[in-house]
């Protein structure tokens, strides 16, 4: 074990979600500040087998949100791995967490963007190993909280079937491009028949958490070793909250406001 693991309060046990983005020693443009290193990344992933964390995915997570059933045995606790948009290091990252012995993963597939530079083509993607769960993440990566209803049910519906035509499993899990949702966006998402769903918060998860937005923890290219072995140990990040904060609407609400100024002027 590495560390003392942060003690259960009020029956609340923090479960870090880690969320990685690009993992490589060359980062795309635009995207040094969400691409951690190769080696960087294999420490990270000794650091998650040493703390004796039970790695599993979201949807095996979520489903112990509903049913109130423990994910791991007694006296374990579980640890989640996840990455988001379906960058072409993936396939390179997942091997490595099967050298370091983590065996669990959730990837978030961008599906319209599959033939963009640096980006895995689905044929990578669909021989991953059986233990990663291939989830959605939208069409195009849009703020969906500010988008026309039918527009946000095209990118969760059309997302899931892209999954599952080309990855070749069940797409049960969905991820808000940049965490933003609302309760029409939560709603979509389970309409569409997802049963899992990630938002982002920078928060630890625990039991109480909502399973169609389980809170994770952003891993960048300037998270130290020391931050992911806090998190692994319950430390480092605030316990996700139920519902939203006031500050989040507030940006909705300015984000709106760009967001039709640029329609009317693209009219």
């Amino acid at each position: 074990m590495v560390g003392a693991p942060r003690p259960v309060e009020g029956g609340v046990d923090p479960v870090p979600v880690l969320l990685y983005h690009d993992v490589a020693d060359a980062p795309l443009p635009g995207q040094a500040r969400w691409t951690v290193g190769l080696r960087t990344f294999q420490r990270h992933m000794a650091l998650v087998k040493a703390s004796g964390r039970v790695p599993v995915t979201v949807t095996q997570y979520a489903e112990s949100l509903a049913s109130g059933t423990p994910v791991v045995p007694p006296g374990r606790r579980p640890v989640l791995v996840t990455f988001d948009d379906g960058y072409a290091s993936w396939p390179a990252a997942i091997a490595t967490m099967a050298t370091e012995g983590v065996r669990s993963a959730t990837v978030y597939v961008t599906t319209g963007h599959r033939d963009a530079p640096g980006m895995a083509p689905w044929r990578e993607l669909a021989a991953l190993p059986d233990w990663v769960e291939i989830g959605a993440h939208s069409v195009d990566h849009p703020q969906l909280d500010v988008l026309p209803r039918k527009a946000v049910l095209s990118e969760v519906a059309e997302s899931k079937r892209d999954c599952e035509r080309f990855a070749g499993q069940p797409c049960r899990s969905f991820a808000y491009p940049h965490g933003f949702h609302t309760r029409y966006v939560r709603q979509a998402v389970i309409d569409a028949g997802y049963i899992s769903a990630a938002a982002v918060k920078n928060a630890l998860s625990h039991h109480l958490d909502d399973a169609y937005a389980v809170a994770r923890v952003t891993i960048a290219a300037d998270t130290t070793d020391q931050q992911v072995q806090s998190l692994l140990q319950g430390f480092g990040a605030p316990l996700a909250w139920s519902g939203e904060r006031l500050r989040t609407r507030g940006f909705r609400a300015y984000r709106r406001t760009r967001a039709a100024a640029h329609r009317s002027i693209r009219r």
